[in-house]
């Protein structure tokens, strides 16, 4: 029988996911454990009690972080959110945070591929409803995205397209996502 958590390691543990969340979306370098353990206010072996090593770190995070998405999607039907401005949420974050996707990107492959397949997992139901109201071409698959966050990562991976470049950004995502909607002169 497993023991519940004490109030304080609870505590400790979501103070350690909110300084690596902050750290993963600042700057481009992966930020070392000791960094996260200082920005929490703990020590280092803390830190290394809740997760073994900085990839343990950044998947928990990865996986709130999709979580939160979850809830986005949920809303996004109520809240007027076209499909374009979940995606569009997406490739900010991609872009943001650059120190968690670059972890996420050591991991085997097969662990990128749970991510990827997480996310669009995800993703899938808002897909599915805005193509059948046509407002996504119909030969693409949810699948599909990873291309788009492919594209968008090896834009960003190659360096000449600097992460702070703010218009250079936008319009990178703008013509990303323009690829998945028919031309106006052409049917969905």
């Amino acid at each position: 029988m497993l023991t519940p958590q004490r109030t304080d390691a609870r505590r400790n543990r979501e103070i350690i996911l909110r300084a690596a969340d902050e750290a993963f979306a600042q700057g481009s370098e992966v930020v070392p454990i000791e960094e996260i353990a200082r920005r929490a206010g703990l020590g280092r072996a803390t830190v290394y009690r809740h997760f073994s090593d900085r990839y343990a770190l950044a998947t928990t995070v990865a996986a709130h972080r999709l979580e939160t998405l979850k809830c986005i999607v949920g809303t996004a039907e109520r809240d007027r959110r076209t499909f374009r401005d979940l995606l569009h949420v997406v490739l900010r974050e991609q872009v943001a945070r650059r120190p968690l996707v670059n972890l996420i990107r050591e991991l085997p492959e097969h662990e990128q591929r749970r991510f990827a397949d997480s996310l669009i997992a995800v993703l899938a139901p808002a897909f599915r409803r805005a193509q059948a109201e046509e407002e996504l071409r119909g030969d693409i698959e949810p699948a599909d995205l990873v291309l788009v966050l492919e594209m968008i990562e090896g834009a960003l991976s190659s360096k000449l397209v600097p992460a702070d470049d703010e218009a250079a950004i936008r319009k990178l995502i703008a013509v990303s996502l323009d690829g998945l909607y028919p031309r106006p002169e052409s049917p969905a």
